[in-house]
């Protein structure tokens, strides 16, 4: 058996890109490195509690999610802020990310997934981004494998059907709405 040193110098070698491209898909570049170094500060913490085969991946996206909930949680801070210091007169800095122009298609597809539910938004996300079996998923989001299918299929009628409604509603980009970055 492996000493706990080397079992994490395993995991890591084995998973960290994965982890990084996970944590990078969801914060943007600039946060990617700190949040796949938190987790595996946690990996870390709990080298005695990481499954083993199969499942270690899985588990790595279950605690690389909770490490990124909390960058949402100060990114949502950092809104609030920025809406107050707005209202004072201040302008807040917008990153060079939020210009980033793509396709019609895929700005109306982020569109319908960023109105939807964080929970329906990870799940699509797991399957999509990660390639996540469903298996793979009930592994991550700690529920039945019946129960991670259903929820799959349910986020996946709801993203339709969003798009399908900007699609009625003929969306546009939001630059184009306001007449382009000033």
């Amino acid at each position: 058996m492996a000493s706990n040193d080397e079992r994490f110098v395993e995991i890591y070698e084995s998973y960290f890109r994965h982890v990084h491209a996970y944590c990078r898909r969801r914060t943007g570049p600039d946060r990617a490195d700190d949040a796949a170094a938190e987790t595996f500060l946690v990996v870390w913490r709990k080298i005695d509690h990481i499954p083993d085969g199969p499942q270690i991946l899985p588990w790595l996206y279950r605690t690389a999610y909770g490490v990124i909930r909390n960058v949402w949680r100060g990114a949502s801070r950092r809104k609030r802020l920025d809406l107050k210091l707005g209202a004072l007169g201040v302008d807040p800095v917008v990153p060079p990310e939020d210009f980033m122009v793509l396709r019609h298609e895929t700005q109306q597809i982020l569109a319908a997934l960023s109105a939807m539910k964080p929970a329906d938004q990870e799940i699509l996300r797991l399957s999509i981004w990660e390639d996540l079996s469903n298996p793979e998923l009930a592994v991550t989001l700690n529920v039945s494998e019946e129960a991670a299918r259903q929820r799959l299929s349910r986020a996946r009628r709801k993203l339709a059907a969003g798009y399908n409604r900007l699609d009625a509603k003929g969306w546009t980009l939001p630059v184009a709405q306001k007449g382009g970055v000033q």
